[in-house]
């Protein structure tokens, strides 16, 4: 009998580079996922959204990213090259796949998994790699009519905006550039935010643009305010600096606020996770978590991070551990990635 592949959760670029390092090795390899490929950056992203790292930066398992324009690499761009490599390379993708539960026998772990198609599967693995990411929930402001059917997370084509009044909610880098491409697309825009202003580190290039619509008053800011609530027509506004609330009609509501890792899979096995983050164990050198033959890589190493320390262009390196560990070989090293993780 053949022995088990190891099972990489996530199909995400850490995901993609974690499996060819052990395609590379020659170790038998699947790469598992409940969405398609990229799954994060073709959900959360709005079209054409530009990466803020340059090309070289985000590019993975050896494979070039390039531009003729020597642009930041697009939404688009990026995600028909992760196809790429997986079609280069060879790898053994299967996307729409959703694990269900995970149990361990005496030799091998079995994932149960529920496909698009409606149908169930069982995977044996010899070992498992989390790749999950740390986006995998959105975060709930936890108050009346959050859920209603207007209310929404992540921006899609702002083209379905014209024409309507929008609050967005929050004031780092998703909100603005939502906020920004919103009134490009012709809609009246609010933009609700606890700061005194929109985040100082919003990304250069869409904060300055903003904050003269705000001063314009082209869009509406209203800022140290939180949502206290939210009806079919309008939304109530807590005033921190009055004291007070105001009710404002709006036809949609983006909530821009943030998103949360998902552990349930890593302590359904008992995998340990502590701290604020609720961070996974693992060990630095090998990835492997106190859980044998069950590792992580990527930003799932991170838990939920409020600020990101550990992102695609340090988390190369953890394909590299993985591998090294699953094949006896000494571990590599890079001060300057530890010394983030360790942060």
């Amino acid at each position: 009998m053949s022995c088990p592949p190891t099972i990489v959760l996530g199909a995400g670029p850490i995901g993609l580079e974690t499996a060819a390092a052990l395609s590379h090795a020659g170790l038998p390899v699947v790469v598992v996922d409940s969405g398609p490929i990229g799954a994060t950056i073709w959900n959360q992203f709005p079209p054409a959204t530009r990466f803020f790292s340059s090309p070289d930066r985000i590019a993975i398992a050896g494979c070039a990213l390039t531009d003729a324009g020597q642009e930041k690499t697009s939404r688009e761009e990026y995600l028909a090259y992760l196809r790429g490599v997986v079609d280069t390379l060879g790898l053994d993708v299967r996307t729409f796949h959703q694990v269900q539960r995970i149990e361990r026998g005496e030799d091998c772990f079995t994932l149960h998994i529920s496909t698009r198609s409606g149908s169930d599967v069982a995977l044996n693995a010899k070992s498992i790699v989390f790749a999950t990411g740390g986006t995998a929930r959105t975060r709930s402001l936890g108050i009346p009519g959050e859920q209603l059917p207007h209310v929404g997370h992540d921006l899609g084509d702002p083209h379905q905006f014209h024409g309507r009044r929008v609050l967005i909610v929050g004031g780092r880098n998703s909100a603005c550039e939502s906020a920004l491409r919103c009134w490009r697309a012709g809609a009246q825009v609010h933009l609700s935010y606890r700061g005194e202003t929109i985040h100082e580190r919003v990304k250069y290039w869409i904060r300055p643009e903003l904050q003269s619509l705000i001063n314009e008053n082209r869009v509406h800011g209203h800022f140290n305010t939180d949502v206290a609530e939210i009806t079919p027509t309008a939304a109530i506004l807590r005033s921190a600096t009055e004291n007070s609330t105001y009710e404002l009609p709006i036809d949609d509501v983006l909530l821009q606020i943030g998103y949360e890792h998902d552990g349930r899979l890593m302590d359904s096995i008992g995998i340990e996770r502590s701290g604020p983050d609720r961070r996974p164990t693992f060990d630095q050198d090998t990835m492997e978590t106190n859980v044998q033959d069950v590792y992580v890589a990527g930003t799932a190493a991170a838990g939920t991070q409020d600020r990101f320390r550990v992102f695609i262009e340090n988390c190369h390196i953890h394909a590299e551990r993985i591998a090294a560990a699953m094949t006896g070989s000494p571990p590599p090293k890079s001060s300057a990635t530890r010394a983030l993780e360790e942060s």
